[in-house]
């Protein structure tokens, strides 16, 4: 009889330890950097001040446990100056070991002003971070990505984050 409980007790205790560490890669500790590469980032305005920058990435599940991708958060800079920050949330399934395209959206919004109405080259820089959900424990994969992109029309002057 106490070699049951003993034996329960510890079935029980290793189910509980065990699904603390969803999502954990063995002997990668780094496994998550590499988790999301930037394949794309494109820059797109109007002439009355709005935009749309969209970001396309691959997005690899490095653990053996199926997860959920649950949110991407972005810093975006042109030319060093900050033109949004912001936050996307999704249930996108992810099996493990498994890789995932995933393409982004936001809106940007930019003061009406003088326009620099030819195609210029603009450093742009996009960091952020996929959210991976397992179970109840969640795992950040950060990406970071530098280009300088040919830019057809950019509004002049201060700009501001979208609403």
């Amino acid at each position: 009889m106490r070699s049951r409980r003993a034996v329960l007790g510890l079935v029980l205790g290793s189910a509980v330890v065990g699904s603390a560490c969803l999502g954990v890669v063995p002997f990668q500790p780094r496994a998550y950097d590499d988790a999301v590469r930037v394949e794309a980032v494109d820059m797109a305005f109007t002439r009355e001040g709005t935009g749309t920058l969209t970001l396309k990435l691959k997005v690899r599940n490095p653990s053996s446990d199926a997860a959920s991708l649950t949110r991407a958060d972005i810093d975006l800079r042109v030319d060093g100056q900050r033109m949004i920050t912001g936050e996307q949330v999704m249930v996108v399934p992810l099996d493990g070991l498994s890789e995932v395209p995933l393409e982004l959206r936001f809106p940007l919004a930019v003061p009406r002003s003088a326009a620099r109405p030819e195609p210029t080259s603009h450093a742009v820089r996009v960091e952020g971070g996929v959210v991976l959900r397992f179970g109840g424990s969640e795992r950040r994969a950060p990406f970071r990505d530098a280009r300088v992109l040919g830019i057809p029309w950019m509004p002049g002057g201060a700009v501001a984050p979208a609403p």
